[in-house]
């Protein structure tokens, strides 16, 4: 009988189980079996397709779906090679126990019972995130209430003070209420997907390694294509563009960091192939010189510089030098948040796309925009859109073939 059965098994007239989560000891860690855990990947709004597609590409049962991610289930090899290649995920969590409860205190009562200490590993340090309402109208509160919970536990079974790290824990709980029903999960990674660890400089508002991969997914960008970005910044889309030339999987360092990952799996190290430089194929411009500097940096700490052009340059005075016939140009222009006003930014589109117009005909341009009034004065024809959030604002993907 697992160890959750033999703990649980006073209290069966109690409405909660951990739904088909099977634990063991192992080299004092607790290892979960991934084939019977059911996997929440959440995205930003209007990005849930492409992760649903992600998905069923790889053979996974999706369980249900919403505008804030998926839930799935499938065979261990599947789930493992959706973790290290997902490009649209933020956060991956798996459920541990489904609860119903009355109230605060209620959800203390049952989570004590919980066998936390087959969950939590001897010196690992964790947080609590809480989104909560209905039967727990205090979000602060119920955490509290589960964080002790957890931490009695802990203090009676192994005599253990337990620790609290806000800043970099090694796991990750969620705790979600709807009505009287609990959800706790457990996170893959403390951090977000998209924190790979190579950007740690940046210029205002920079476009989230997530998003770049959908905006470059959007874009229908083919690996042996030229990809320009004439306004790069930091150079995030372009070093996103990157990895999916040089890695299997984009996720891996990630993942090898991850104290759950290591439950579920073991650490896997894929081979890195760097292209040759007389290959290279993605340019990226920016005006500003410590523009250009910060993505030569964080392209280097990725491990990509050597598959990028970085280069100093106005957009206005871009000039097709190599007479490519057919590529793409990627972007993340300003959009009145983050630089300039409406009226100069007005301006500045018609005389981007005229400039592009004239010295890349025959290539797809493709761009998230923060503020969709602003499209129409690029004034070209657009023939693919797609909505999504950016931050808290209503944006848009857009895509325009240039003739």
């Amino acid at each position: 009988m697992p160890l959750w059965q033999i703990a649980l098994s006073n209290y069966e007239e109690l409405v909660f189980k951990f739904k088909e989560v099977h634990i063991k000891e192992s080299t004092n860690k607790a290892i979960f079996n991934p084939e019977a855990l059911e996997f929440h990947a959440s995205c930003a709004e209007g990005l849930h397709e492409f992760l649903e597609q992600e998905v069923k590409d790889l053979g996974l049962k999706l369980t249900s779906a919403n505008r804030g991610g998926v839930f799935f289930k499938g065979k261990k090899e599947s789930v493992q090679k959706f973790l290290l290649t997902t490009r649209f995920s933020s956060r991956v969590s798996f459920s541990i126990s489904q609860l119903r409860v009355e109230d605060a205190e209620d959800l203390y009562d049952q989570a004590v019972r919980l066998p936390w200490e087959e969950i939590i590993a001897k010196g690992l340090s964790f947080k609590i995130d809480s989104n909560t309402k209905d039967s727990l109208k205090d979000s602060r509160y119920a955490l509290y209430k589960l964080k002790d919970a957890i931490k009695d536990r802990l203090r009676d079974k192994r005599e253990e003070e337990l620790e609290i790290d806000r800043d970099e824990p090694d796991l990750v709980f969620h705790l979600r209420s709807n009505r009287d029903f609990v959800n706790l999960e457990l996170s893959l990674t403390s951090h977000p997907f998209n924190k790979r660890g190579y950007r740690l400089e940046f210029l205002d508002a920079p476009i989230r390694e997530n998003m770049a991969q959908a905006l470059i997914h959007f874009s229908g960008w083919n690996k042996t294509d030229v990809m320009i970005d004439p306004m790069c910044g930091s150079g995030t889309i372009l070093i996103e563009a990157a990895l999916l030339l040089k890695r299997k999987y984009i996720n891996e360092t990630l993942l090898n960091q991850s104290a759950v990952y290591r439950m579920l799996y073991d650490v896997y190290v894929s081979p890195i192939k760097d292209i040759p430089s007389d290959e290279q194929r993605l340019f990226g411009y920016d005006i500003n010189p410590k523009a250009i500097q910060i993505a030569k940096d964080n392209a280097r700490r990725a491990g990509v510089d050597k598959l990028i052009h970085f280069e100093k340059a106005d957009v206005l005075n871009l000039t097709n030098s190599k007479n490519w016939k057919t590529g793409h140009i990627v972007m993340n222009p300003p959009y009145g948040e983050r630089l300039g006003t409406k009226e100069d930014l007005k301006i500045l589109y018609g005389k981007i796309s005229a400039r592009f117009k004239q010295e890349f005909p025959g290539f797809r341009f493709t761009l998230v925009s923060g503020d969709k009034s602003l499209l129409g004065f690029f004034k070209l024809k657009e023939d693919r859109g797609m909505n999504v959030a950016i931050a808290k604002m209503k944006g848009k993907f857009v895509s325009y073939e240039l003739k």
